[in-house]
């Protein structure tokens, strides 16, 4: 099954529908809810490239782990317990993470949070995928290098504030829903925006040709270089003043 059809059945579970929709798979029921606790040891990774895969429900990260990852995943479907890897060749490290697709479809009620904390130091690649369901990125403080989000239906919170020491590359890809941006003033900022998108909101920002720049922009020595495109959907982009000086 494609992932976008997996996307699309558990989108309409967590919108507490009961369904037997053709192509979504068998079905699942609801049951008590169960916690799965996680903790990776981060190893001799002196890198890591992170890939996260939820079909939908709510989506928590922050930094302040002191292995590579803690958190907690919560869940009632038994058959959407997590599957998880993490691997090590040289200095790079590889985790996965993601819902289990053995059953694409369930009763209402469900519920499915994931609540993640990376290490801070680590230079992290992250990609998540992302159905329907709302999200709280809390990226401050944490070395990502790259960034690739892409989202269904929603609406996401992003914070990149903080104390930037390298040059962060990100693509967001939304459907319908909002994304709400908040930066640093400090840091030199630039974001593109395209698609079809209903409403950009940059009340601080500068204009440069179809792109929205910080007047820290050009001028720093780190730069967050964010491109996002999407469907209908609103984008807010709030600028707030990091907690150090880069």
């Amino acid at each position: 099954m494609k992932l976008s059809n997996v996307l699309r059945c558990a989108a309409i579970a967590l919108a507490g529908v009961s369904f037997a929709l053709a192509g979504c798979g068998p079905m699942a029921h609801v049951g008590a809810l169960q916690t799965e606790n996680l903790s990776v040891p981060l190893g001799a990774a002196k890198f890591v490239r992170a890939h996260l895969e939820m079909g939908a429900g709510e989506l928590a990260i922050s930094g302040g782990s002191s292995r590579l990852l803690d958190g907690a995943i919560e869940y009632n479907v038994p058959e959407w317990k997590p599957d998880m890897s993490y691997t090590i060749t040289g200095d790079e490290g590889s985790l996965m993470l993601m819902q289990s697709t053995s059953v694409h479809s369930a009763m209402g009620g469900v519920k499915y949070n994931w609540n993640l904390h990376f290490n801070n130091a680590v230079p992290l690649d992250l990609t998540i995928e992302m159905g329907a369901g709302d999200s709280n990125l809390n990226f401050s403080g944490m070395a990502l290098r790259t960034l690739d989000v892409k989202m269904g239906a929603g609406e996401s919170h992003m914070d990149f504030t903080g104390n930037w020491k390298q040059n962060l590359t990100a693509t967001l890809q939304a459907g319908v829903g909002e994304a709400h941006l908040k930066l640093p003033r400090e840091v030199g900022v630039r974001v593109s925006v395209q698609g079809g998108l209903g409403e950009v909101d940059a009340p601080d920002f500068k204009r440069d040709g179809s792109d929205y720049v910080n007047d820290a922009y050009g001028k720093s020595p780190v730069t967050l270089d964010i491109h996002i495109a999407g469907g209908i959907g609103e984008v807010h982009l709030d600028l707030a003043a990091s907690r150090g000086i880069v």
